[in-house]
């Protein structure tokens, strides 16, 4: 009996980094990006129009959803853009629609990502902004992760994880959305 005990214990500490763990279902990723919306929209009361920028891919999804809540209780303007970043060579591929400094200049921009890591791809993202000389550079995400490589502190984060380097979080926004860990 003693040894089928530790035998089972031994298989539940092996494979535990095979298993995933469900953080977030598709109605809490809704309340919480709900919550961002009204975030972003209280924290830039006195602006007329707001650049949102989603990261790809689930930048976009993210982005998508808070224009949707927002447009639900505010007349703001709101832009809709989408980047996309090499990762390698570090730089963005493309921006669509196409921004220019006259579209940007003393605008308020908001970052939006799924999972805040490292804070690289932000700082990437950032970098190539600053050029457009923006009132303010603001960043939402879904996950903020609190090991970094960068100085980046999320404005707007729907939940905060304590988790290793090791463990790997998995956003999944198809047709059920959920957070997981593995």
């Amino acid at each position: 009996w003693l040894f089928y005990l530790l035998l089972r214990i031994t298989k539940l500490f092996l494979f535990k980094k095979d298993m995933k763990n469900i953080i977030l279902d598709s109605n809490d990723i809704n309340n919480k990006i709900r919550r961002i919306s009204f975030e972003i929209l209280e924290k830039n009361y006195n602006e007329n129009e707001l650049f949102l920028i989603g990261i790809l891919p689930n930048g976009k999804y993210l982005s998508n959803k808070i224009s949707e809540f927002s447009n639900q209780f505010s007349k703001k303007k709101l832009n809709l853009h989408f980047v996309e970043i090499e990762k390698k060579s570090r730089s963005i591929n493309k921006i669509t629609p196409s921004l220019n400094s006259k579209m940007l200049k003393n605008k308020v921009i908001v970052i939006i990502d799924d999972v805040m890591n490292s804070g690289g791809t932000l700082m990437y993202t950032i970098k190539e902004l600053l050029k457009f000389k923006p009132k303010k550079i603001q960043i939402a995400v879904l996950i903020e992760r609190y090991y970094k490589n960068f100085p980046l502190n999320p404005d707007y984060k729907g939940l905060e994880l304590s988790t290793s380097e090791f463990e790997h979080v998995e956003v999944k926004l198809d047709n059920s959305p959920k957070v997981l860990i593995k």
